[in-house]
């Protein structure tokens, strides 16, 4: 049982040796070799302490070096399996969701490797599996909070996409592994399921959707609203790789993209370069818990050969803002903006 009463939710992380071996061929700045792997935490490392840290792993811990998407995929993820579970349990990683496009880059061998890696380091993991039913299981933690036991659910997933089942042959089934296929109809019945059996249960949806380097889509409206109908207490989004803005439905909040975390990787397009870390505090308050929930904004350099995620400044924070929430007045109005040695912004 853990007893922090602050859970932390990262955007996409990897700590991109794909990228970066590739850029050595091309001359340009292999950051890793250069500077080393503690370089891409520098400026963010405070944010894993005092809280249970969850991120979305955007790469198999492999060394594989074949896969059957070769040339079918047109970038398959990789991270060094002897330095990249070591390296995230330093900073304090305490959950990884593998429900992403990259988690099955290097199918059945690659993705075992990464859940033995990150077994191997006390990591725990969810949103892909060797089966249907272990991909789809959620994360499940229990909190001690005051006099208070707060049970967490988290699903991790990736989107309904057909080339991922036509052509990559992706997602979990019932006898071979996988990412989950996280969609309303098959997710909403365990929300269900979860809030009969524990109406106070704590239920995060964590899915990987949207469009790369885009704002919010269709699918992703559709797919969150249905969680919140079905029961989950909030959505955290991943996937576009940049902030997308927030909404309120039935007074419960939907961050729709977070953006990434750390992701040494030039993205060559003019894009908004903002991203956040989602904070959810429980408190006593009536006898019961509360939860609050804080983004904290980052900046992300991603047109950068030598990328570095660090807070915003004082010139940004209203750039952040304003892609937040889109300049919607009553979002804006709602929002509660704080500065101490960096900005805090309450939901």
């Amino acid at each position: 049982m853990k007893s922090t009463n602050k859970i932390k939710f990262f955007g996409d992380f990897t700590t991109g040796e794909n990228y970066q071996s590739g850029y050595d061929v091309n001359l340009r700045i292999n950051v890793l070799r250069q500077y080393g792997y503690d370089s891409l935490m520098e400026q963010v490392k405070g944010f894993f302490e005092n809280s249970y840290n969850i991120v979305n792993l955007e790469s198999p811990i492999t060394n594989c070096t074949k896969s059957g998407l070769m040339g079918k995929k047109s970038v398959l993820h990789w991270t060094d399996p002897v330095v990249v579970p070591s390296f995230m349990k330093k900073y304090g990683i305490d959950a990884a969701s593998l429900g992403n496009n990259h988690a099955w880059d290097y199918e059945l061998e690659g993705l075992k490797q990464t859940i033995e890696s990150l077994d191997n380091v006390d990591i725990k993991h969810f949103g892909a599996g060797i089966d249907v039913e272990s991909a789809k299981a959620p994360l499940q933690e229990t909190f001690e909070i005051g006099s208070h036991k707060l049970n967490l659910y988290v699903f991790g997933g990736y989107k309904y996409k057909q080339e991922y089942v036509e052509e990559f042959d992706f997602y979990a089934r019932k006898n071979k592994g996988g990412v989950f296929k996280l969609v309303p109809e098959d997710s909403c019945a365990d929300i269900h399921l979860i809030k009969e059996e524990d109406p106070d249960a704590f239920i995060v949806m964590y899915p990987h959707f949207g469009f790369d380097l885009l704002n919010k889509a269709e699918h992703q409206v559709e797919y969150a609203k249905a969680w919140i109908d079905a029961g989950a207490d909030m959505v955290i989004g991943h996937g576009p790789h940049l902030l997308n803005q927030i909404e309120y439905y039935k007074d419960k909040p939907i961050i729709y993209a977070l953006g990434v975390f750390i992701f040494p990787v030039n993205f060559r397009y003019a894009v908004n370069e903002y991203c956040a870390v989602c904070e959810v505090e429980f408190v006593e308050d009536n006898g019961k818990l509360k939860p609050i929930t804080r983004l904290y904004p980052l900046h992300f350099d991603n047109g950068s050969f030598t990328p570095v995620t660090r807070p915003v400044n004082d010139d940004e924070i209203e750039g952040f803002i304003s892609t937040l929430t889109n300049d919607e007045p009553e979002i804006k109005n709602r929002i509660k903006v704080y500065k101490g040695c960096i900005y805090c912004i309450e939901l």
